[in-house]
């Protein structure tokens, strides 16, 4: 595989991720438009948590490698 081909196609999908997280759950999450109870609440606050700290690990990692 070409590496350009290959750059472009993780960056894609690098970017329809984050774009995924931020409007289905990060702008939610701040303005509270889908408050729909504590349980949603905690989850959502949960799966934003676990995400910073892969991308702090991941971050971390590539550095110490580097």
């Amino acid at each position: 595989m070409n590496e350009k081909v290959l750059l472009i196609s993780i960056l894609a999908l690098l970017g329809i991720g984050f774009a995924a997280v931020l409007f289905f759950i990060a702008v939610p999450w701040i303005t509270n438009i889908s408050f729909g109870g504590w349980k949603r609440l905690l989850i959502d606050d949960g799966i934003i948590i676990v995400t910073i700290i892969f991308f702090v690990y991941g971050f971390y990692m590539n550095t110490k490698i580097h």
